[in-house]
């Protein structure tokens, strides 16, 4: 996949007019290169995303996504 097949057949049509119509909604990309070319985040510009660290090897995607949504609804995480 190419960062410009990316951008053109699923960020544009796809992503972008879902997370309009979804606010607050948050965007988790992987480390796969074509997400993380600068194409791909120009794009994303006006969606939120996970901050860099969720894309941590180090850091389980899951966990981040718990913290994040625990910390959005006011629950305090362990």
């Amino acid at each position: 996949m190419t960062k410009q097949w990316y951008v053109h057949d699923i960020l544009l049509p796809h992503v972008l007019p879902l997370m309009q119509w979804l606010p607050g909604a948050i965007f988790q990309q992987d480390n796969a290169w074509p997400y993380t070319r600068r194409v791909s985040k120009g794009c994303l510009n006006t969606v939120t995303t996970l901050p860099w660290l969720a894309c941590s090897l180090d850091l389980s995607p899951i966990e981040h996504i718990w913290h994040h949504l625990g910390w959005r609804i006011g629950h305090p995480t362990i």
